[in-house]
């Protein structure tokens, strides 16, 4: 009997990959319940008070320096602000926190 010829490319055969498994080590650790390492970590406990809910915007009062009138305005998160008077014959801007 004569041989075949072998396939074109080289006639290797092709070898099948084994599958690994990805299993982590510390999943075993997890099922003993004897197992606790903290070494290293910084166990912080939690004392903060309850939240009674959403906290309301503080406001804070200003008086223009033209007109004289009161506008509460939401307070400002920068050290320098403008503030716009509220009174549509005034129209005012202050520059307030500008040393």
């Amino acid at each position: 009997m004569a041989r075949k010829a072998p396939a074109p490319g080289g006639g290797k055969k092709k070898r099948k990959r084994r599958k690994m498994r990805l299993t982590l080590k510390s999943r075993s650790l997890k099922k003993d319940s004897g197992y606790s390492d903290g070494v290293g970590w910084s166990q912080a406990k939690s004392n903060t008070p309850a939240d009674t809910g959403p906290a309301e915007p503080q406001v804070i009062r200003h008086q223009c320096t033209m007109c004289g009138a009161m506008n509460q305005i939401p307070k400002p998160k920068r050290s320098r602000y403008k503030v716009e008077c509220a009174n549509p014959d005034c129209g005012h801007v202050d520059e307030l926190g500008v040393v």
